[in-house]
């Protein structure tokens, strides 16, 4: 080939690739596409892959998210009272039926060193519901029982039922991070804490989603295909399949390393399986 042939050539790809650029068409196949972010994220970015990712892959999947969001609530563990002031754990749950609401034991415990006075529950329309502990267990699960005040309205009947993982299945991770959440359009805002009281309503918001695959049924290990690495805040927060049942309660994350880099190869959620719950 001569130089001005192979100039041609390169001048040729490069139009192309301009012109792909500018029209927003991808040179690369979709099956390429980076749904997992774990450097410089965004909330929103990620859940917005997370969503984007069950449309096209799981597009049945994709239409049961708005039912399951009004289950998915928000803990807020006020602890360790003084005459000023208190401290907070924030975590996630999920409400089951009979006014159960699933979460982590560690939500409970972690940096506890006083009494718990308040036990916050947000549901995502904004209503505050105070709970007490129901029981724990030995695997890092722990049940909620709502405490309804007398005149309150009863809350409606939960369709939320634990089932059980099948290796290779893809799952959704519902959580809050604490002390944000996300408005209708998609927007990350700060979450306003109310209480139970009238006319101290809190934020309007809803948990952000993370796509992940079944590693380990037995273990509860699963890999994030879609979104971003679990924060603070959402421990707690229920692994759901596509039938809708809680397969597992998200209680930690872990990730492998190089050694000589530094650099994270792999992520993985882990999760206390259903059927470790003693309801």
């Amino acid at each position: 080939m001569t130089r001005t042939a192979e100039f041609r050539m390169k001048w040729a790809v490069a139009t192309i690739a301009s012109s792909a650029l500018c029209l927003g068409i991808s040179l690369y196949p979709k099956s390429e596409r980076r749904w997992f972010i774990d450097e410089d994220y965004l909330y929103e970015h990620g859940n917005a892959l997370s969503t984007e990712y069950l449309k096209e892959h799981a597009p049945e999947f994709a239409q049961q998210l708005e039912a399951l969001l009004p289950w998915v609530l928000r803990i807020e563990v006020q602890h360790s009272p003084t005459d000023e002031a208190y401290s907070s754990n924030h975590g996630t749950g999920i409400l089951l039926g009979g006014g159960q609401v699933l979460t982590a034991g560690h939500v409970l415990t972690e940096n506890v060193t006083g009494d718990v006075s308040k036990i916050l529950l947000t549901r995502s329309d904004g209503r505050v519901l105070h709970a007490e502990v129901d029981r724990q267990g030995e695997k890092d699960w722990a049940l909620l029982r709502i405490l309804l005040e007398e005149g309150a309205a009863a809350l409606p009947s939960s369709p939320i039922e634990l089932g059980s993982a099948t290796e290779g299945e893809k799952a959704i991770f519902f959580g809050y991070p604490a002390m944000v959440g996300l408005s209708e359009e998609g927007e990350v805002l700060p979450f306003r804490k109310g209480d139970s009281q009238a006319g101290s309503p809190a934020s309007t918001l809803s948990p952000m989603l993370i796509v992940s695959s079944v590693l380990d049924p037995q273990a509860m290990t699963l890999d994030p295909i879609a979104g971003f690495p679990p924060v603070g805040g959402m421990s707690g927060g229920p692994i759901l399949n596509s039938r809708g049942q809680v397969i597992g309660v998200q209680v930690a994350v872990s990730k492998t390393t190089d050694n000589a880099t530094g650099r994270t190869l792999h992520y993985r959620i882990n999760a206390v399986p259903a059927n470790a719950v003693e309801r």
